[in-house]
């Protein structure tokens, strides 16, 4: 054995040295980073990277925060894995940053070996001494603030150094903003320029705001070299965006944001930033005009063009305004209704106006305590497009006598059909149609009784909103009904059945085509409870109400019938109001920006002084039309209207005056004109004037413009004289011309000859247009008759082509029976003046009516 042993050790002695096994192979260099087989490996620690490099943090004494995590690379770039001892922490200056082992970093020092049981670095004292530092360095310009650096180090190799800068807590901040592109400093930017955030931070000395930094002061240090870099961001992102890299903000839309700036784990307000509001809104057609024809079911799309109120830097327009997020209005939805992108859609004959609103907080928004700044936060308005659909169409009517009936009947123009009568659950005490001719709305005291025009039955009933329907919103979605018992307003939700309550009683209402703002008239006339007050709701500044001249003395013994005394102008910009003067309040705010508690929401713009007891507005934004009684009879006011002001680029804008650092809001001004004051034929025996029903005369194809017309109905007196309809042909500028037609008594005799029968019409109680405007459906008392009188093309106040009494129809409205005192009836609500006679009936006091497809 022992021989066998020596054998293998001499072989293993004799074996060459240079032997290797074929297929294996081995770089020793390479596993170095220099690849020379000696000093780092590849993968050992290299660099580390401590964050944040650039703009360092921020601390207030006694803040703390935890670092980030550090990150270990090695020499090629991929992440590394450090020692188990893992990062330790240094800082150049411990009395003024200090750090713990695991990383926590303290504007101050950490407590250590506090005793009775407090761990270490659990509280930070404030620096002591606390800092201060000289601009320059030696002089006695000193500020407390002060800079060290900290590092983390592992594997003996140390991260890059991060500033952390120590302040006193800073108590607001002030935003500075410096035009770029080479523009001067101004007040809002156009949409698109760019400008840079910086802000001046103050902190509190002995109760006293005092600046620290501030940014091209010759006397205070730049914030980022004192207290950090600022970050900033915008509370309404449409209005405004910001580089968070470069702290660049560039203009976007209309409107003012509050801006916040951030240092030191906390945030302020710093300021505002305004992208300049339009200054001008204008519509036109595809031919350019403001006017014309469109087929019916064709679409048309609008020509919008913007500028802004930055003349300075786009003189002498201001700058054009794209993507703007607009509001498109009609004035006659059911015919003739516009899109949001401003496309215009005939679905039936008729004639309306057509035009765009800028309306917050949709469109050009700002903060309620920044309402008004530079002309933000404010609504615009343009010009209205008048349009006509050509063409025939048939009508639904509806035919009520609220108070006096608890029936209501209709008729289909078509075939000339009537309908049969509906009975109501109780009498009802208003009418109302939506606007789609979707529904139509009955209040009494008991209930809301709703009414589908499409199934032609009640729907639904509802108790929890008693009172009279004052109106309906144009988009069909809220009713405001008024609770008089209770005195109480109800904005009640159409789909929900929900509603809002605010205390108050009303005489008439009116929303804005854009169904953005109701407003609402009282009147003492009406006795009890009613004030003369104008209460006010928008969607975005809520309720308000203001004191109204008292009535004239005539108004006491002849209270105006609900629902007569205001008219929205076209645009909707605002509401005239009837009475011893007529006045207007319009959409644009009054009193000084930022101070609150001058602000005035909807003050009065306007005042006319000539009396008027009724009021109604012509479709094309030209006219506002007036009437009051005048002995027996009745004197008709045209107010001319310039709405929007500008000729060049239209707009109603709200006037913004710019003092220095003083802005002052004021009212739009309408720039009416009495145009004249005119007395009405065939209305002797008037004793109250009703309303003032306005539409536009029909027109041919090859026609792109029409007059409007206006149709004064009334109440009768003890007179038996036949009574007559008065009407009203504005014109361009001064008075324009009247005529009236005389009304046919024969119910069953189509095209009669006046005044052949032995009940004839002693007044025309209440009236309302077709919606194609080619005929005007009049109720009558006398005959309790409804009249169709037809309007011919390019109507004229005499002569062939005068209106003209062409039909009529008898809607058979029994008469209801009042409870005791009065009568004997069960009928609650009914305001019949006596004990009806058997089968008594009576005239209509509410004229709805809705298209229909003749195809």
């Amino acid at each position: 054995m022992r021989r066998f042993l020596t054998l293998i050790c001499l072989l293993g002695a004799a074996l060459p040295a240079g032997i290797s096994i074929s297929g294996c192979t081995r770089n020793p260099a390479g596993k170095y980073c220099n690849g020379l087989g000696y000093g780092l490996l590849d993968t050992a620690v290299s660099s580390i990277t401590l964050q944040p490099q650039i703009a360092g943090i921020s601390l207030a004494f006694g803040q703390t925060i935890q670092v980030q995590s550090p990150t270990a690379y090695t020499c090629k770039g991929t992440t590394a894995s450090v020692s188990s001892a893992g990062y330790h922490y240094g800082t150049t200056n411990n009395q003024l940053v200090d750090i713990s082992p695991t990383g926590n970093i303290c504007a101050g020092t950490w407590n250590r070996n506090t005793g009775g049981g407090i761990a270490d670095y659990v509280f930070c004292n404030y620096p002591n001494p606390l800092p201060s530092t000289c601009n320059p360095a030696g002089s006695s310009n000193c500020q407390p603030y002060g800079i060290a650096s900290i590092t983390a180090t592992a594997n003996d190799v140390v991260s890059n150094p991060v500033t952390v800068y120590v302040h006193p807590p800073i108590s607001s901040m002030s935003l500075v903003t410096e035009p770029l592109s080479g523009t001067t400093a101004q007040g809002c930017f156009s949409q698109t320029q760019e400008a840079t955030l910086d802000a001046e931070a103050f902190y509190s000395l002995n109760g006293v705001q005092t600046p620290l930094c501030a940014p091209g002061s010759a006397t205070l240090p730049e914030c980022s070299n004192s207290i950090g870099v600022l970050s900033f961001s915008a509370g309404t992102s449409t209005v405004a965006s910001i580089n968070a890299a470069t702290n660049v903000i560039t203009a976007e839309q209309p409107g003012t944001t509050v801006i916040t700036a951030t240092v030191a784990q906390s945030s302020s307000s710093a300021g505002y930033f305004s992208t300049c509001p339009p200054a001008s809104i204008s519509l036109r057609l595809a031919n350019g005009s403001t006017s014309g024809v469109v087929t019916q079911g064709v679409s048309q799309n609008v020509t919008t063009t913007v500028y802004d109120t930055n003349i300075d830097a786009c003189p002498p327009t201001g700058c054009p305004i794209t993507g703007l997020s607009l509001s498109y209005q009609s004035t006659n939805p059911i015919d003739i209704s516009a899109t949001g992108s401003g496309a215009i859609t005939a679905s039936y004959p008729g004639v309306g106006s057509v035009y765009a609103t800028c309306q917050p907080p949709s469109c050009n928004p700002a903060p309620i305590n920044e309402l008004g700044l530079y002309g933000t936060g404010t609504p615009i308005a343009s010009n209205p497009v008048g349009v006509i659909v050509p063409g025939t169409t048939s009508d639904y009517a509806w035919f009520g006598a609220p108070g006096q009936s608890q029936y209501i009947s209709s008729i289909e123009l078509l075939t000339g059909t009537a309908g049969s009568s509906v009975r109501l659950p109780y009498v009802p005490n208003s009418m109302v149609m939506d606007e789609s001719g979707i529904n139509l709305y009955f209040g009494s005291p008991r209930e809301l009784m709703i009414y589908s025009t499409s199934s032609n039955g009640l729907t639904k009933q509802d108790t929890t909103v008693p009172g009279v329907v004052l109106a309906a919103s144009p988009n069909g979605n809220q009713l405001l009904i008024n609770d008089q018992i209770r005195g109480l307003f109800y904005l009640y939700s159409v789909n929900g059945g929900t509603s809002l309550t605010q205390g108050g009683l009303g005489a008439a209402a009116a929303w804005t085509p854009d169904s953005n703002t109701l407003y609402i008239v009282d009147s003492s006339s009406l006795g009890g409870n009613h004030t003369d007050t104008l209460y006010v709701y928008n969607v975005n500044s809520g309720w308000s109400s203001y004191p109204l001249a008292a009535p004239p003395a005539f108004w006491a013994t002849n209270p105006i019938p609900i629902g007569a005394k205001l008219a929205i102008t076209v645009p909707g910009v605002g509401a005239y109001l009837s009475g011893s003067a007529t006045v207007a309040h319009t959409w644009c705010p009054a009193g000084t920006v930022g101070d609150n508690a001058t602000i005035e929401f909807y003050p009065q713009s306007d005042s006319q002084s000539d009396e008027t007891e009724v009021l109604g507005a012509t479709s094309d934004g030209a006219h506002m039309l007036g009437a009051e009684l005048n002995g027996n009879s009745i004197n008709l006011t045209d107010i001319g209207l310039n709405i929007p002001p500008s000729a060049q680029y239209p707009a109603a804008a709200c006037p913004v005056a710019i003092s220095g650092t003083t802005q002052t809001l004021a009212p739009l001004t309408t720039n009416a004109t009495l145009d004249g004051i005119v007395s009405l034929s065939g209305v002797s025996n008037a004793s109250i004037v009703n309303q003032v029903v306005t539409g536009t005369a029909p027109t041919t194809a090859s026609v792109t413009t029409a007059a409007p017309i206006a149709f004064v109905t009334y109440t009768p007196n003890a007179s038996t004289a036949p009574a007559q309809l008065p009407f009203y042909l504005p014109q361009a500028s001064g008075a324009g011309l009247v005529g009236s037609v005389p009304f046919c008594q024969e119910l069953a005799t189509p095209n009669c000859t006046p005044g052949t029968s032995a009940t004839p019409p002693t007044a025309p109680l209440a009236g309302a247009f077709s919606p194609d405007h080619s005929i005007f459906f009049v109720s009558t008392a006398g005959d309790n008759a409804i009249h169709f009188i037809s309007i011919p093309t390019n109507v004229t106040a005499t002569g062939p082509s005068a209106p003209s009494d062409t039909q009529q129809f008898s809607p058979n409205l029994p008469a209801c029976t009042p409870p005791p005192p009065i009568a004997n009836g069960t009928d609650a609500g009914c305001q019949y003046p006596t004990t009806p006679a058997p089968n008594a009936v009576v005239p209509a006091t509410v004229v709805e009516v809705k298209p229909r497809s003749v195809t």
